[in-house]
C-alpha cells in the first residue's frame, strides 16, 4: 500500500482504499495533505499535477493563517 504511513498517523481511507481527502487535498490528520495516485481521481498525471497545485496552495495558506507570511 503507497499510503501505509499515512494510515500509520490514522489518515482515513475510502473504501476504495484512497486516502480520504478535503476539496483542498487535506487529509483528517493536521498538516497532512494527499495528492495523486494515492487519492482518487483519474489516475492522471495532468489530475496529479492539478491536485499537487491545489494542496500546495492550500498549505501555504494554512501555514499563512496560522502565522502570517510576509514576501
Amino acid at each position: 500500500m503507497r499510503s501505509q504511513l499515512a494510515v500509520d498517523v490514522s489518515a482515513r481511507l475510502e473504501e476504495d482504499g484512497c486516502l480520504a481527502v478535503d476539496e483542498h487535498c487535506r487529509t483528517g490528520v493536521a498538516g497532512l495533505y494527499a495528492a495523486g495516485d494515492v487519492v482518487e481521481g483519474l489516475d492522471q498525471i495532468y489530475t496529479a499535477m492539478g491536485q499537487a497545485g491545489m494542496a500546495a496552495t492550500t498549505i501555504r495558506n494554512d501555514l499563512d493563517r496560522e502565522r502570517p507570511i510576509r514576501r
